[in-house]
Parts: structure tokens; sequence; C-alpha cells
């Protein structure tokens, strides 16, 4: 089990600085292996496709990092020019697969919940620091932004509740070493 945690990049900028900046976060170098590959078109809020097909650039596993980075983009437009077909904060039921306001970039940054770094932080720790240094790189450059929660599914703009990634991850890695962990352990997953 993973936290994804969702930065919707509102203005204009190259994805090109937000990766730079992202991997700097997650300790990647210049070694760091990554592909940058086009992906299947996305509705607009009309449903119909959006001009181009949109870009994922994003790092490969098994290389250590502390988070997996995955960006969503599209070369010299935005992601996703209008909102989704379905509400911000949209039922469950909804079939489109890419119900999120319109953005410029989507970034993504991905930890297992039994995460624990040298620090002692959890996923969720990890993942409130991540956000609040990309989100203050960000501001410095006058770019808007907001941030999903991945536990409650709540769009969040600025850093007042970062703490619940904290309070969640906190239960998603207890839940991951009280359960998870001893059944795998005894062969039972």
């Amino acid at each position: 089990m993973t936290l994804n945690t969702s930065v919707y990049v509102l203005d204009e900028i190259n994805y090109k600085y937000v990766w730079v900046r992202a991997n700097q976060l997650i300790g990647a170098t210049e070694a760091t292996r990554f592909r940058n590959e086009q992906v299947k078109t996305w509705q607009n809020g009309e449903g119909k496709p959006e001009p181009g097909n949109a870009w994922s650039i994003g790092n490969n596993a098994g290389q250590g990092l502390c988070a997996l980075l995955d960006i969503h983009y599209r070369p010299d437009a935005p992601l996703r020019a209008k909102d989704g077909g379905c509400e911000w904060y949209c039922d469950p039921d909804c079939e489109d697969e890419h119900r999120s306001r319109a953005c410029w970039l989507e970034v993504s940054f991905d930890t297992g919940y039994g995460h624990r770094d040298q620090q002692g932080r959890g996923c969720g720790d990890l993942h409130a620091s991540l956000v609040a240094d990309l989100g203050k790189w960000l501001d410095e450059r006058g770019v808007r932004w907001l941030w999903e929660n991945e536990f409650t599914g709540e769009i969040h703009s600025g850093y007042e509740r970062l703490i619940d990634l904290c309070t969640s991850g906190f239960e998603a890695t207890a839940w991951f070493r009280s359960t998870v962990l001893p059944a795998i352990e005894n062969g039972g997953v």
C-alpha cells in the first residue's frame, strides 16, 4: 500500500523546472533513471479529448528514493484546460478517470505506508514536508497550487491542513506494521 499525494500547479510554469526542484526534494541525482512518455488522451469538462496527448515524466522504481515522483503535463499547454466533468469533490461513482480541476501540471509523490526515513518520518510526515517545500518554491515564483490528501480525498490550498497528512500517515503506518507485515511474514498475503 502506498500514499500518493498530488500537487496541482494552477499557473503556467515549465514542467522541467518543477521536475528538477521536486527531484531535489526527494534526493534524486543526475544518475537517477526516469522515463518521459506520452500517455492516453484525457477528457475535458465536455467529455471530449483535450487537444494533444498528455505526457508523464517520472522516476523509475527501485532506486532508493524516498518517494516516486511523477509529473503529468502537456508541452507548452495546460494539462487540463477546463475543470473535469465532475465536481471538484466528486461523487465516487463518477466515471471520469481524471476528474480534477484545470491545472498546468499534476505532481505526484508516492511512498509506501511502511516508509521510515533516517529522521524517523513516516510516509505522511514525508509527504507533508515535500508538499510544503514544493509549495514554498512555487509561492516564491508567484505560482498558485493546491494539494490533495489521498486519505480524505480533500483538496487544500496552502499549508494549514498538512498536519492531516501526518496524523493519517501515522495511522496508515501503524496499520501497515501491525496488520499487513505480520500477514506477509505468516504467508497470508
